[in-house]
């Protein structure tokens, strides 16, 4: 029997992105923006990151396989394309209502618009991991640690204010914070291929898994008590990914129930239009009325990934 945990996983994460979005994580005080930004810069956090680590682990056969690199990478790109034509509208929308500068809106047409990023990221990624394939697992696992922490150094430095440095500030933003191939996907797909190196000397300690969410917990209070602007990146993340996905895909299947392969991809990527639907019946209010409004624009993101799946099953080029 085919184990779905690793969908439900991926489904679990496409919902915690949705949450990551429309939690704010300034402008409310007291217990609320305690919660908020807990909320917003510490659990849903954990996503992305193992989204990446997934694909890497799904790919740790293949990196030999030229032909079939090239053409995920070419399937991905493609999806990457389609959805900033798709979000383009959006897009403009905000840069005339001046959201954003000039500068901004190049670089977001150029990285992806808010969410699209991860997907020029795992194509770049792609390409990394097929360079650095013959790495010994020494080298490779070094490679990834230096990338993350140092990446974590650069963040922090950015968004404690302690770096003033303007050439540094720039090339923050030029780079796309560290939400970018170099600092996130490629270290944590780099991690995902060598889940078989891993996985057992993890399993003497997959006790930590709960210790551990306690942890990004208070890393994330720390932040909020001395005001640190919201982190893409969080110290515990690579190893709570690790053990989180561990946990997850060498547990008993929960479900006999198969799960659509492009449900978590379709809530990720049609999610923003989502929020904008709800906002628009629902205008943004306090914290409470997004917990209230939370369940509802996952419901709608999981409705208009069933509307577009249908168009999908006839052109292919969405999913």
């Amino acid at each position: 029997m085919r184990n779905n945990n690793l969908d439900i996983l991926k489904v679990v994460m496409a919902f915690l992105v949705v949450a990551l979005h429309i939690f704010p994580v300034s402008k409310i005080e007291g217990v609320e923006g305690f919660i908020s930004f807990e909320i917003a810069s510490g659990i849903t956090r954990i996503a992305v990151p193992t989204f990446f680590l997934i694909s890497g682990y799904f790919l740790r056969n293949k990196l030999n396989d030229m032909a079939y690199l090239w053409k995920y990478a070419k399937r991905i790109l493609l999806l990457y394309i389609i959805w900033q034509l798709i979000y383009l509208p959006d897009l403009i929308r905000f840069y005339n209502l001046d959201w954003f500068s000039k500068t901004s809106m190049l670089l977001k047409l150029f990285y992806g618009y808010w969410h699209l990023w991860y997907l020029l990221a795992t194509v770049i990624s792609v390409g990394l991991l097929f360079v650095s394939r013959n790495f010994s697992v020494k080298v490779k696992s070094s490679i990834a640690f230096i990338l993350l922490f140092f990446g974590y150094l650069f963040q922090i430095g950015i968004q404690s204010n302690f770096i003033h440095n303007l050439d540094l500030q720039f090339l923050y933003e030029i780079i796309g914070t560290t939400r970018n191939f170099l600092f996130f996907g490629f270290p944590m797909m780099l991690i995902g291929t060598l889940y078989d190196n891993w996985k057992e000397p993890i399993s003497k300690i997959n006790w930590l898994l709960t210790p551990l969410w306690l942890l990004l917990l208070v890393e994330v209070g720390f932040y909020y008590k001395y005001e640190v602007k919201a982190m893409d990146f969080l110290f515990v993340l690579p190893f709570l990914s690790m053990l989180t996905f561990y946990w997850v895909n060498e547990s008993k299947s929960v479900t006999v129930q198969t799960i659509h392969p492009t449900l978590s991809l379709g809530v990720y990527l049609c999610h923003p239009y989502a929020i904008r639907i709800v906002n628009e019946f629902f205008p943004e209010k306090g914290f409470y009325d997004w917990l209230l409004k939370f369940p509802i624009i996952c419901l709608v993101a999981v409705v208009l990934w069933w509307l577009v799946e249908q168009v999908n099953k006839r052109f292919a080029y969405f999913y």
